[in-house]
């Protein structure tokens, strides 16, 4: 990722795509961390979300910012240390690597890559594979690197990998993340489609698999894909069809407002409330 890999084209424009150059975020959490050595550009903003901060201290790097409620750090934080710490509360509606994506957002950030985000719970690992949708809704690419795969998400885009770089057979998935994927293409794997909607009650995608040489292309316009590859592929180019958003929230270190405790005095409201 040595440059953008992002790239935005309007869809009423007759021009070709213009190159956005943008800061990105790698981002360390909590969970497994398989046999891969994380890769840190010189230019990357190196956020530890809470437990994530063992494993970057581990590889001798002092992250520019911690964020997290150290439910599951097991180092304590140094008082001296260079890095930034924004501590959140554990009832909180964000997850801490969610917190760290709006943090990273607001700094300019498009492009993340994410460790430490797969195995171990399950539901750590969809909640992530969420965030990187979200990413991806906005405008932005999201990497989260998993046990010799990478899975990311592309909404409205257009992915391309160029050939000669995965061996033949490799498998490679793609996955209907929204409810429907309009104008579905996949050209240059073994099993390709044109102009096809999928949904994300079919797993249609399921196991397609690199052809030796040749350059692969996906493509969606109306809806999300969940792509997962082989870690040794390249870093695929992404061409957005609109340009990203900016508003991707901003973190709040209160307690949420929106849970209902029963040992709080309130009582519940809406249409599950107790008549």
């Amino acid at each position: 990722m040595g440059t953008s890999i992002l790239e935005v084209m309007g869809k009423n424009s007759s021009e070709s795509s213009i190159s956005r150059s943008a800061r990105r975020a790698i981002i360390f959490g909590a969970g497994q961390y398989f046999d891969e050595m994380p890769f840190i550009p010189a230019d990357a903003y190196v956020i530890a979300a809470d437990g994530g901060y063992d494993h970057v201290v581990s590889l001798g790097i002092t992250p520019h910012a911690f964020i997290g409620d150290k439910d599951s750090l097991l180092e304590e934080l140094p008082e001296d240390s260079a890095t930034r710490i924004i501590e959140l509360p554990s009832e909180k509606d964000d997850s801490d690597l969610m917190a760290a994506v709006r943090y990273a957002w607001s700094m300019g950030v498009r492009e993340f890559e994410f460790f430490g985000v797969s195995g171990g719970r399950v539901d750590h690992s969809f909640a992530n594979i969420q965030i990187a949708a979200k990413i991806s809704s906005f405008g932005g690419a999201a990497f989260l690197h998993a046990d010799h795969t990478i899975i990311t998400v592309i909404s409205n885009a257009i992915m391309t990998f160029p050939g000669g770089y995965v061996s033949s057979k490799r498998p490679i998935s793609i996955f209907a993340y929204s409810s429907t994927c309009k104008h579905v293409s996949i050209e240059g794997l073994k099993y390709g489609v044109d102009d096809i909607e999928m949904n994300n009650l079919d797993p249609l995608g399921l196991s397609n698999e690199f052809l030796p040489d040749t350059p692969v292309t996906i493509a969606v316009d109306g809806g999300s894909l969940v792509i997962m590859y082989p870690s040794e592929a390249p870093t695929p180019r992404i061409i957005f069809h609109v340009d990203n958003r900016t508003d991707f929230g901003n973190i709040t270190q209160e307690v949420s407002s929106r849970l209902y405790s029963e040992q709080s005095s309130g009582s519940k409201r809406g249409r599950h409330a107790v008549q």
